[in-house]
């Protein structure tokens, strides 16, 4: 019996992460600054920055990060860094 391909669900790779809603699918720069899969579960504004809620795709793990790292096409984040997109949080 063949295995049933596993498709992941769409992104809107033409809108900005600043209009993210939850219920959106992006891209997140994870620990080792590689773009990891996840679900938008919620939005929020903390000392001036936008900040999502995500659900990781991959380990099933919650964290908040801010928007900044965040984005909705895989491309825009290959070759970036936490560290130089976000100094002010990641130090």
């Amino acid at each position: 019996m063949a295995r049933k391909k596993i498709e992941k669900p769409k992104t809107r790779k033409e809108d900005s992460i600043e209009d993210a809603e939850p219920g959106d699918y992006c891209y997140y720069l994870s620990a080792s600054n590689k773009p990891t899969f996840a679900e938008v579960t919620g939005v929020m504004e903390e000392r001036g920055m936008k900040v999502l809620k995500l659900m990781c795709q991959v380990d099933f793990k919650f964290m908040n990060l801010p928007a900044i790292i965040c984005a909705f096409d895989e491309k825009l984040l290959k070759g970036k860094k936490r560290r130089e997109l976000c100094p002010e949080v990641f130090k």
